[in-house]
């Protein structure tokens, strides 16, 4: 029973079962739809525990490709955005704001000493954004209450991260169910999908409608403004700190 609640704690939930939900919401539809359709709840329960198991695992599967993109990511933007942004060279926060923050950092963390100005800037620098960050990160977990939006932040880029993890997975497999309804349907014929979708056609266009869905919103730069979205709020605790 606790690791049921720890699974569908709040993080975990919004983080990592959510994307997938997500991703796998036309094939929920689809399946809800043909249940009710062919009057057969059996295969509803069955189809609804079957994808309790699917979603436990896939939440895990999400999560590592998520991981593993953020990787990527780190590396095309030469750094975390939460060191970035910290950084005199960026331009996220204004450069006056970004002083400020740093001098509050320098006098409430003892052993580092920010740059007040972009020609202190060198190459240990990060060292101490990193640092630093993770004092923000560890004071803003540690008074919840206190600071709502970093941990809201944080769990809206942990969702995209994940649902753009699994985008591609998912893709494939809107693919192949899409696939399958223009084998099995006889004498598939593109005019029908238009004038009569009904109930036939409707398997073939939740697939479509998902894949493009997927397509269009689930994109890197989505990922990179939620990661910004929540390095800036993190970086804004500097103002309550004093």
């Amino acid at each position: 029973m606790d690791k049921l609640i720890k699974f569908f704690d709040d993080f975990v939930f919004h983080a990592r079962v959510m994307p997938v939900l997500t991703a796998m919401f036309p094939i929920i539809v689809l399946g809800v739809f043909k249940g009710f359709i062919y009057k057969d709840f059996l295969d509803i329960s069955l189809y609804a525990f079957v994808l309790l198991i699917f979603i436990a695992l896939a939440s895990k599967i999400a999560r590592e490709c998520g991981k593993r993109y953020e990787t990527k990511m780190y590396d095309e933007l030469g750094g975390k955005p939460t060191t970035i942004i910290l950084r005199y060279s960026d331009c996220t926060i204004d450069n006056i704001t970004k002083t400020r923050y740093h001098k509050v950092l320098n006098e409430k963390i003892s052993d580092i000493h920010l740059p007040l100005n972009p020609d202190e800037e060198d190459q240990e620098s990060d060292i101490m954004y990193s640092s630093s960050m993770t004092y923000l990160r560890k004071y803003a977990n540690s008074n919840r209450d206190v600071e709502p939006r970093v941990y809201q932040e944080l769990k809206e880029y942990n969702y995209w991260r994940n649902l753009y993890g699994c985008k591609w997975i998912s893709i494939i497999i809107y693919l192949l169910i899409a696939i399958r309804e223009i084998i099995i349907i006889d004498s598939f014929n593109v005019r029908n999908i238009f004038l009569k979708p009904y109930p036939e056609y409707i398997a073939f266009l939740l697939m479509i409608i998902g894949i493009a869905i997927m397509c269009i919103f689930v994109s890197k730069k989505t990922v990179k403004r939620r990661a910004f979205d929540y390095a800036k709020t993190l970086a804004e605790v500097c103002e309550r700190l004093n």
